[in-house]
């Protein structure tokens, strides 16, 4: 039932994904906010299952704003505007802080929890901002680097639980996600590369062989990473998924948790080659 309704919801969410980051504009900000906005949520509620009460509203607030500030940035190319955006979600956190009847409490665990979240989760998934709308790439090329980028990492996912069920003996990281073995990590390193050179190379023509293998190689050994990064949290929690907001996947920032890590570099990799 469970692989049923992960098919079911892949089935359904792939293809509109796909169309939200093809439109691009406004359609895909609004999909990064929502992802930002729910994610960061998630990410207090684990914080909150401390017992570290970060300030839930503001932080979610001031997440949902980076991937809108992405984009005006960009459109502007206005590096004050950013940096200005920047500090003031700090001053903005610390005002909040400050008015609170509880202010001294916790002060430094719940700031530092807030600040954090809003940052992690929010400020590295508005990279998906800068992959689709960067002004010195086409908006053909913008789409086609960010899902390839979801593609690959999805293929990672793929790759790791389809070896990790059927040859899997051996643990990756039993601290931190009993159920990852190395054999799966291999698995999905080795899908990861042959996606990236037929999708990337073959069918959007975005790079060379070389290139297609590094990109591969790049994905295939960061979005584990990202994986155990949010298993590293829930596992101090004692939770298993962030949330059950994605039937048959857990929560939000279960699904997105690898691209936290793989997007940020995919936009390094592209201004590298280029």
């Amino acid at each position: 039932m469970n692989l049923f309704l992960r098919c079911l919801v892949a089935a359904v969410g792939i293809p509109a994904i796909y169309l939200l980051v093809r439109w691009g504009s406004w359609y895909f900000i609004a999909f990064v906010t929502a992802q930002v906005a729910l994610a960061v949520h998630e990410f207090f509620l684990i914080a909150q299952r401390k017992g570290l009460r970060p300030l839930a509203s503001i932080g979610t607030l001031a997440a949902a704003l980076l991937p809108v500030t992405a984009y005006i940035w960009l459109d502007r190319q206005q590096p004050d505007w950013l940096l200005l955006v920047l500090v003031g979600v700090l001053v903005f956190i610390c005002l909040a802080a400050l008015g609170r009847e509880d202010a001294v409490s916790g002060a430094v665990a719940r700031m530092s929890a807030t600040v954090f979240g809003v940052f992690y989760v929010g400020g590295l998934l508005s990279f998906q901002v800068i992959l689709r709308h960067d002004p010195r790439f086409s908006a053909q090329e913008g789409f086609y680097w960010v899902f390839l980028t979801y593609l690959v990492t999805w293929s990672v996912d793929v790759g790791s639980y389809l070896f990790g069920s059927l040859f899997g003996k051996h643990k990756l990281c039993p601290r931190l996600s009993p159920g990852k073995t190395v054999e799966g990590f291999a698995g999905g390193l080795l899908l990861a590369i042959p996606v990236s050179y037929l999708v990337g190379l073959q069918v959007m023509e975005l790079f060379g062989w070389g290139n297609a293998v590094a990109f591969g190689l790049l994905i295939g050994l960061t979005a584990p990473v990202g994986d155990l990064v949010e298993s590293l949290f829930k596992r101090d929690a004692g939770l298993k998924d962030s949330s059950n907001f994605i039937p048959g996947h857990g929560g939000v920032l279960d699904r997105f948790d690898s691209l936290i890590f793989t997007v940020p570099l995919a936009v390094l990799f592209r201004s590298v080659i280029n």
